[in-house]
């Protein structure tokens, strides 16, 4: 909890780990000295801040704790482009985690193909939707399936549209991966879909992961909650529709 509770706030006091955490005041810097021996975290006066890690490596539960509101708005958005009876693409990510919470009360009936363990066992909550766990290997980080046999389901299905998340995008490279496996199954997604919708927060822009996966020209419309003006101009260029979600205050922005 202690570890989480860094990485989720980046730089936290001892007295604020003291109230998350339930622990005194002296439990908690003994712990963080621990953890800033480690290399862990970096001690300062009256408290610590994480050390930078790769956002797409960090633990799926740490991950999903970011940009709450933004990814809820993002989710929200691409919900209201789908369609009752379409046959859907969605990979894993922690917003892709947020659209199925979005779709799962959902007053529709879809076939979803999904490549996330979360992400379908939300989904199959709903019972008017049809969902498809694609078989594979489960990543730990993510959930996601991935491999040689989950390919060869995916290859068996043609969808409405795919809707996919990713860990960068850029102009020039597209979409972009962390995982060589997710970079080719959203490659696959995008190329069996009549159309394809990428959800991306800001932070995303302008920010080139390990693997390029699905090029700019493939993708139809962007959902962002807010997108550089230099980018929006050359997706507009590109015939690319940009939907700007409008995101809500954050709850408990105040006291981080």
């Amino acid at each position: 909890m202690l570890r989480r509770e860094l990485v989720a706030r980046g730089a936290i006091s001892v007295a604020e780990l003291s109230e998350v955490l339930g622990a005194s005041s002296a439990t908690i810097r003994r712990d963080l000295n621990a953890l800033a021996k480690e290399g862990f975290v970096v001690r300062s006066h009256g408290g610590a801040a994480a050390r930078t890690v790769n956002p797409a490596e960090e633990a799926f539960a740490v991950r999903e704790r970011k940009e709450v509101p933004e990814k809820i708005a993002v989710a929200r958005a691409t919900a209201a482009q789908i369609k009752s009876g379409q046959t859907v693409f969605l990979n894993d990510g922690s917003t892709a985690a947020a659209l199925a919470r979005e779709l799962a009360t959902a007053d529709m009936e879809l076939f979803v193909v999904a490549t996330a363990v979360n992400v379908a066992h939300v989904l199959a909550e709903n019972p008017r939707f049809t969902v498809c766990l694609l078989g594979g290997f489960v990543r730990r980080t993510s959930l996601a399936t991935s491999g040689p046999f989950a390919e060869t389901m995916l290859d068996r299905f043609n969808a409405d549209v795919a809707i996919l998340s990713a860990d960068g995008f850029s102009v020039e490279e597209g979409m972009s991966f962390t995982n060589a496996d997710d970079a080719h199954l959203a490659y696959k997604m995008a190329a069996r879909a009549r159309r394809c919708i990428a959800m991306l927060t800001s932070t995303k822009f302008a920010r080139n992961a390990r693997m390029s996966g699905v090029p700019t020209s493939d993708i139809d419309m962007i959902v962002t909650d807010n997108v550089p003006g230099s980018i929006k101009t050359a997706l507009d260029g590109m015939g690319i529709e940009v939907v700007e979600a409008t995101v809500a205050p954050h709850p408990f922005k105040g006291s981080r």
